[in-house]
């Protein structure tokens, strides 16, 4: 990056990417002078977040697209947000992530599909998206997001909208699908800030219980607190159809032909 005379050696502003490790998120610039140099330090210093658009700059001008460089508090150093990146994922990936990482339950049984978020070469967010866990909601019209998982070892600056993305994601998929709504759950204590930034809404509180009964005896694994249930409906599946009238119509108007008036449309009764 070069610019205007450097106002301490005089020679030409020069600021160049010194060296980048991508899996680290370290990186190293040079300056034309010492002097230079330690100015830049300084800013980025005091005032990363208005020095956020030179950086971008700065790593651009090397092929390097950045979300932004951010202070990491477990690192005590500067390290680079190269963005997120949605991904497909098998079902053997992400039950082994889910598995690792989620904070209060196992992989799910149910799969259908599934998504995941990538933020440079890290995984760092999955989604499962399979048959609703309640028996009584009809799985032909409903898929459930049966489990969300983010990585939360690495700074919250690189997971940030990722949830929000998955969310997103698994209702656009599901709409494709031909689903009429997408469901999940999430504990009563949880704020649930992701599923509304996705436009989702919540339409049920669940009552706590266990999932053991007399008859099915079973072990539980999973919170058996109260829990909310969030909803997207989605868009319907619209197919076109040819209005055959109509399109007799012009037909007959071209070829100066008469149509016998249109026969009333019978409908059947209700049930």
């Amino acid at each position: 990056m070069s610019g205007e005379l450097c106002a301490f050696c005089g020679d030409e502003y020069i600021v160049d990417l010194l060296e980048f490790w991508t899996e680290e998120r370290a990186w190293m610039f040079d300056a034309c002078c010492e002097a230079a140099h330690e100015e830049l330090c300084e800013m980025l210093a005091r005032d990363l977040e208005g020095a956020r658009e030179w950086v971008r700059e700065l790593f651009a001008d090397y092929g390097y697209p950045i979300r932004r460089v951010y202070a990491s508090e477990s690192e005590m150093a500067l390290r680079v947000d190269f963005g997120l990146e949605l991904r497909d994922i098998s079902l053997v990936e992400a039950k082994a992530f889910i598995g690792e990482h989620h904070r209060h339950n196992a992989p799910p049984v149910s799969w259908r599909w599934g998504h995941a978020v990538y933020n440079g070469h890290e995984l760092i967010a999955v989604a499962m998206v399979g048959r609703p866990v309640a028996r009584m909601i009809d799985a032909s019209k409903v898929v459930e997001v049966n489990r969300l998982c983010v990585n939360h070892e690495l700074d919250s600056e690189l997971t940030w909208k990722a949830c929000s993305m998955l969310y997103t994601a698994a209702a656009k998929e599901a709409e494709r699908r031909g689903f009429e709504k997408v469901i999940t759950y999430t504990l009563e204590t949880e704020a649930g800030t992701s599923l509304r930034y996705a436009r989702w809404k919540p339409e049920h509180t669940t009552r706590a219980q266990s999932w053991n009964r007399g008859a099915r005896k079973r072990t539980d694994k999973a919170p058996t607190c109260r829990k909310i249930r969030w909803a997207r409906h989605l868009k319907p599946v619209v197919v076109p159809k040819v209005d055959d009238r109509r399109e007799m119509e012009r037909e007959a108007k071209r070829y100066g032909l008469e149509l016998p008036d249109a026969e009333p449309v019978m409908q059947d009764d209700a049930a």
